[in-house]
């Protein structure tokens, strides 16, 4: 799925900035929480109230 932030993140010295999109996988298949990997090659997760959904993996 593509995810869009809706609020900053910072995770030790990475920063991802509102607005900004990722390919993200959800943690478990009930979990909102998701994966996604920042430009530096760092995962971090986010919580449902953090991003909004772009599209999924079931949009064609």
């Amino acid at each position: 799925m593509i995810i869009k932030l809706t609020q900053d993140l910072v995770c030790g010295n990475e920063t991802c900035l509102t607005g900004e999109e990722y390919e993200a996988v959800l943690i478990l298949p009930r979990s909102t929480t998701v994966e996604f990997v920042a430009d530096s090659g760092k995962k971090i997760r986010a919580f449902n109230y953090e991003y909004v959904t772009v599209s999924s993996a079931t949009d064609t």
